[in-house]
């Protein structure tokens, strides 16, 4: 039993100077988030990411290229957006638009 007590009060001390040891983070504060631009969307949307290509969309093998250029005009517009990576390969999108219209 002594045996017991003494290694649980080593282990114990073992583990209170590991945490003693690691990094502390100071000099971080939380500042309001900036006001939402008034954009120019009027509702919100939600569905497949598609591009029209010769009047068909396209709807697969999208390119980082595509993706970012679409996420960044539509954030220009003043919607949120959601994007989830889809099983098969698409990409649903949650547009919320949040402009005061």
């Amino acid at each position: 039993m002594k045996n017991f007590l003494l290694v649980a009060l080593l282990m114990s001390a073992l583990a209170f100077s590991q945490e003693s040891k690691s990094p502390k983070v100071s000099g971080v504060a939380e500042a309001p988030p900036e006001p939402i631009p008034a954009g120019t969307c009027k509702q919100s949307y939600s569905g497949y990411l598609e591009f029209q290509e010769h009047g068909k969309a396209k709807n697969t093998n999208l390119t980082s290229q595509e993706i970012g250029n679409y996420v960044k005009k539509r954030l220009s517009e003043g919607y949120s957006l959601s994007l989830y990576p889809q099983a098969s390969g698409r990409l649903f999108v949650i547009e919320t638009c949040a402009a005061k219209n």
